[in-house]
């Protein structure tokens, strides 16, 4: 029988002690360990369904690949001459979904411009026939239809572009979006509608009776307490460590997932100019973006395999120096170097193992296996599609455990922050508060937070010098953190600035502006002594720039010296 937590109706989730009193006190239907995209995804549909849900990840919500992505929701153009024309429909009116419905405050429309070299590819005909479709599948009106343009007018679109071989562009419509807190308000509905959840959770093993896993042994990195979690179903949503995991249940399974690394460089408007984002590609055809978020441009991204640790995935000199080259070949007056690189980071994308394709032309469908022991492996696919993985699974999962059947509703509920002002989890309808907040303020607060901005105005009115800026010219107020701790699971400086806030890519001086401030405050809302605070800023310090950072060391430190729990 479906018997999922009840739905929450404040908007507000339980504290982490209960979240962890949960996971070791009840057996649930779904246990999904990792709490990326594809994790969060999968529990929120899960837990909307009724089914009793667990979800923990041994770092952050999001904290690796789903927070260090190119920030495209799109279909994916450069997939349609690689024949993967199911993958470009599927993710097209996912897209659509998204932004006119289920996250309009976190996915946004944005219009390429993809210039037209002689000799590179892919060419004008082929680019353009690949537009046509791309249009007709996401089903767009004829305002947002792609345009052709000749070569003056692509020069008078983006003058910095090279004009030599120039033939002319296109500029078609597709759309961003804040890859961390997607996977964040994933995470977050799934708790409001009665999911147990929990970051900073790490697996350690797996029990079994008559060869099937029942239940695996947890260990909270931040109490340093081991807990046993009991499920029916155990779900591997591990993305980069997929096999790891695998690995944990039957030490002589196969790989399964060939990781490949995707930089991102983040340059400063000024030596940047861009007018609209760009398709760039490089002598291949491979396709690289430079995208505007603000004063800040997002240039990526590179795919090469990785065979490292994925916790030690780092830009090296050779990411860095391909990206500027392909933007310095098609704005060669720009003159890019390393010393205008302000940010850069890295992700792992999990690709289906085995086969000699190049990194680019290897299938972004998502990877699903079903071990003997009953785990359920998913990894891989795209951003754009997450939320119809998590159907698929939750499908699955339905159909395995013998439950009646209940249709999925993630395709037509809006996420948390989408919901209508004051609307709640249960679909009630509550007073959003009086407002004092400056205009560009709020503007600022609805932007990250949708209409869950309420819950920071509402710390801010009951605390005026919470309204206040974290540091002069910082895109984020004080009553941001609180809320972050208190109602979005964040437990380190590093949450908040690098996945609640995106502060690090979006703004990296306001980042490291803000740090000092944030620490503060976290450490005055989660109990740190002056050690654990000054610990959790230096490791913000240290992860800044960087790919991924390790986990379970930061926490241990920042640990050992707080004064109280969290």
């Amino acid at each position: 029988m479906l018997k999922g937590g009840p739905s929450n109706a404040t908007g507000a989730i339980a504290s982490r002690a209960a979240q962890l009193d949960r996971l070791s006190r009840e057996t649930f239907d779904l246990a999904i360990i990792g709490g990326g995209i594809n994790g969060a995804a999968i529990a929120r549909d899960a837990a909307m369904r009724g089914l009793k849900v667990a979800l923990v990840d041994r770092g952050d919500f999001a904290g690796a690949t789903s927070s260090h992505s190119s920030k495209l929701i799109h279909g994916g153009l450069r997939y349609l001459p690689q024949g993967q024309i199911r993958l470009v429909y599927r993710a097209l009116r996912e897209r659509e979904l998204l932004r006119h419905l289920t996250a309009p405050h976190l996915v946004r429309p944005m219009h390429f411009l993809f210039p037209f070299y002689r000799s590179r590819r892919p060419g004008r005909l082929a680019v353009s026939a690949g537009l046509v479709l791309y249009d007709l599948f996401a089903r767009l009106p004829p305002p947002e239809r792609h345009r052709r343009l000749g070569a003056g007018e692509t020069l008078a679109a983006q003058p910095a572009l090279a004009a030599d071989g120039l033939t002319g562009g296109a500029i078609y419509f597709d759309a961003w979006g804040d890859d961390a807190r997607l996977t964040l308000e994933n995470a977050i509905d799934a708790a409001l509608h009665g999911a147990a959840a929990a970051n900073y959770v790490a697996l350690e093993g797996f029990d079994r009776l008559d060869g099937k896993i029942t239940a695996a042994g947890l260990r909270d990195l931040i109490g340093a307490h081991a807990l046993e979690l009991r499920a029916r179903i155990f779900i591997n949503a591990a993305g980069p460590w997929a096999d790891e995991l695998r690995r944990l249940d039957d030490p002589r399974c196969a790989p399964r997932i060939r990781l490949t690394k995707g930089v991102h460089l983040v340059v400063n408007e000024s030596r940047l100019p861009l007018r609209e984002a760009l398709t760039l590609t490089d002598a291949a055809g491979r396709i690289v973006f430079a995208i505007p978020h603000g004063e800040w441009i997002l240039v990526g991204t590179t795919d090469t395999d990785y065979a490292g640790n994925p916790a030690e995935a780092r830009p090296d000199s050779r990411d860095i120096d391909y990206l500027l080259g392909v933007i310095n070949r098609s704005m060669p007056g720009l003159g890019l170097t390393t010393g205008d690189v302000v940010h850069s980071f890295a992700g792992l994308r999990a690709l289906p193992a085995g086969g000699l394709l190049r990194p680019s032309a290897v299938s972004r469908e998502e990877i699903v296996v079903e071990s003997p022991s009953g785990l359920l492996t998913v990894a891989g696919g795209k951003l754009t599609t997450h939320r119809e993985i998590g159907e698929m699974i939750v499908d699955r999962c339905v159909n395995r455990l013998g439950l009646p059947a209940r249709k999925s509703t993630t395709r037509t509920a809006p996420l948390p922050g989408a919901r209508h002002r004051g609307m709640l989890a249960d679909g009630r309808s509550g007073e959003a508060p009086s407002n004092k907040l400056n205009a560009e303020t709020r503007a600022m607060l609805a932007e990250r937070y949708g209409t869950r901005a309420a819950m920071v105005e509402t710390i801010a009115q009951e605390h005026p010098d919470l309204a206040e800026r974290l540091a002069p010219g910082v895109p984020a107020i004080c009553a941001e953190v609180i809320h972050a701790a208190r109602n979005e699971m964040a437990m380190t400086t590093a949450d908040f600035l690098i996945r609640r806030t995106a502060m690090t890519w979006r703004n990296p001086p306001a980042a490291q502006a803000a740090a000092p401030a944030v620490a503060r405050l976290l450490a005055s809302e989660l109990g740190w002594d002056e050690r654990g605070r000054e610990a959790d800023l230096s490791e913000f310090f240290a992860a800044a720039g960087q790919t991924h950072y390790s986990v379970e060391a930061a926490v241990g430190e920042v640990r050992a010296h707080r004064g109280r729990g969290a």
